[in-house]
């Protein structure tokens, strides 16, 4: 007896002292939110692996990164819910669920966080300070999704605004289609819609493969027809189906053949990133808003649209987008918090 109760004594600590090794790096970040549910995840550092030309010089680290979740249900939707998943201030946040029925609500786009970070840093304070109740991230969270350190720098830099709002990303071509995107957002699909109010928002892959391409095309149908009846239709992904930069408008012709979709189903505004600068066009009534200010190098905006671009501006911002009643309010934002351009859609 006294063997066995010693040897589970030492599997005990054997295990703590596992435990012990892991820590916090990534969130929490609440994901899949809507008037009921809400999924709270945060990634821990389980250990690292090494790697190098001789076994005394194992010259690169690479950490070994884990999710954990819980999901929560029977929630009430507009209302305002405090969480701690790990008994410690790191682990404590809010987040507010969706509103079942019209009411006025507010969110942020921004995108393409990749690289120069202390400009990722400085967005993120400054989308802080704005409140949103949720951000929608228009992809290129990371310059490559298979780099366990690059996800580590991103949730560390994102922490004060994750752990108080509500995050929908979308993939970007730097993602590379990772596991580990869906594995820290808790996504099946590359593609999905939520509803927050009177608003729908339908969010897609446009690097998806393309033997799925028809596929989400054909979701995006369904999904917007669904949606008819809502107040607004978003609808956002990476590549934009028009650009100001010139020497990329020859790309986007994947995201362009879904536009008949967008003006059939009257979608009010498309928002993508992947271009790095501010820019909005119009065509037959749908706003094509492109926002990749979020940090990575800037892109000129060198070859406006003739009859289709009403404002380009190359710098780093976000958009807030203010919903009350049947208006919608837009800003683009800049760092120093000047208003890159306001308008409305009703």
């Amino acid at each position: 007896m006294f063997r066995k109760t010693a040897l589970i004594g030492f599997l005990f600590a054997l295990l703590s002292a596992a435990q012990g090794q892991e820590k916090l790096v990534g969130g929490p970040v609440v994901v899949n939110v809507g008037s009921r549910d809400a999924t709270v995840v945060w990634v821990v550092q389980t250990s690292e692996a090494k790697l190098g030309l001789k076994p005394d010089q194992l010259t690169t680290t690479v950490p070994v990164l884990r999710a954990e979740k819980v999901t929560y249900s029977g929630l009430k939707p507009g209302l305002t819910y405090h969480y701690d998943v790990l008994g410690q201030d790191s682990g404590k946040g809010s987040f507010q669920t969706a509103p079942s029925g019209p009411a006025p609500f507010n969110f942020i786009v921004y995108g393409d966080t990749r690289s120069r970070h202390d400009m990722h840093q400085r967005i993120v304070d400054a989308m802080v300070k704005a409140g949103p109740e949720f951000v929608i991230h228009t992809g290129d969270l990371v310059a490559d999704g298979a780099n366990s350190e690059q996800w580590s720098r991103f949730f560390s830099i994102e922490k004060e605004l994750l752990r108080r709002t509500v995050f929908f990303p979308v993939l970007g071509n730097h993602e590379r289609n990772n596991p580990q995107y869906f594995e820290f957002f808790d996504m099946k699909k590359p593609y999905y819609s939520f509803n927050w109010g009177s608003a729908h928002f339908a969010l897609l892959d446009t690097g998806i493969v393309a033997a799925e391409w028809d596929e989400q095309t054909r979701w995006l149908g369904a999904d917007l027809e669904r949606a008819a009846k809502a107040d607004f239709r978003f609808v956002i992904f990476h590549e934009p189906p028009y650009t100001a930069v010139k020497k990329r408008q020859s790309d986007g012709t994947r995201s362009r053949t879904l536009v008949p979709l967008l003006e059939k189903y009257k979608v009010h505004a498309v928002f993508s990133g992947h271009d790095h600068n501010y820019q909005r066009h119009v065509k037959d009534g749908v706003q094509y808003i492109v926002t990749g200010g979020g940090g990575a190098p800037l892109y000129p905006v060198d070859g406006p649209i003739e009859g289709m671009t009403r404002k380009v501006v190359s710098t780093e911002h976000y958009v807030q987008v203010k919903v009350e009643g049947k208006t919608a309010r837009l800003e683009a934002v800049a760092l120093d918090g000047s208003v890159i351009e306001a308008f409305e859609i009703r």
